[in-house]
């Protein structure tokens, strides 16, 4: 069976160490919590995704006041359990990361405080999701170009016309979304495996630390690059296929 392969790429903000998928806007507008996400769904991708707190320095216009994020209980219990707007990106607290403010997150009382606002201290504080405040989206910027590519061709027309194949670090949301647009089974990604140093790497030069291969396929093997398939699992590609 051939396989014909779409390629995946990613605008924007790349470094040798990272590379940013997504950028961050101020609202100045005041919503509720659920207003707020709704909106943000419809102009941008949801409300903000915090992964650390370097992202938010990349905000268009800084915020001057308290501002919703995407993070919200999905329970009323004491112990709540905190998730992403993004569907599916349940709250992983990293340790060293003193984002919740003093005595925060707490449960509020008789009054649930299940949403999260940021301050301008960058302190988290959850309170009433009815109230009205300004908020941050977030906008994607991966992009999938409908053409028929091998991995290298692929390669040099992303870093010729916007920064290159696309790195997953940690989360892959972003890119399964976007490979689901594609009218073809795989897609490809920014890495490839290399026989010299006998291990598979990103092309921003970062190790494979995340990955989500399927069953069986995490092999290695000379001139193999990895491609997505529209549900998210990586395979290995013979690079040479288009």
């Amino acid at each position: 069976m051939q396989w014909f392969l779409f390629v995946l790429i990613l605008i924007g903000q790349c470094s040798f160490f990272t590379c940013h998928l997504y950028e961050y806007h101020f609202i100045q507008e005041r919503k509720s919590w659920d207003d707020a996400q709704s909106y943000c769904r419809e102009k941008y991708t949801d409300l903000a995704t915090v992964s650390d707190m370097g992202d938010l320095e990349r905000l268009t216009n800084p915020p001057q006041t308290d501002a919703w994020i995407g993070l919200r209980s999905i329970n009323e219990a004491d112990i709540k359990e905190w998730h992403w707007s993004l569907p599916g990106e349940k709250y992983n607290p990293r340790e060293g990361e003193p984002e919740w403010g003093p005595n925060e997150p707490n449960n509020g009382g008789n009054h649930p405080e299940n949403c999260v606002k940021i301050t301008l201290s960058q302190k988290w504080y959850n309170v009433r999701c009815y109230h009205k405040l300004h908020f941050i989206c977030y906008n994607d910027k991966v992009i999938l170009i409908k053409e028929k590519k091998t991995w290298d061709k692929a390669l040099d027309y992303c870093r010729a016309n916007h920064s290159d194949l696309v790195s997953i670090t940690d989360q892959q949301r972003w890119v399964q979304d976007r490979a689901k647009m594609a009218d073809a089974e795989f897609v490809w990604l920014g890495m490839r495996y290399t026989c010299t140093l006998d291990l598979w790497f990103w092309v921003s030069d970062r190790l494979v630390c995340y990955h989500h291969w399927a069953q069986q396929e995490r092999t290695e093997g000379c001139d193999r690059a990895t491609a997505t398939e529209t549900d998210g699992e990586w395979y290995k590609k013979a690079d040479n296929e288009k």
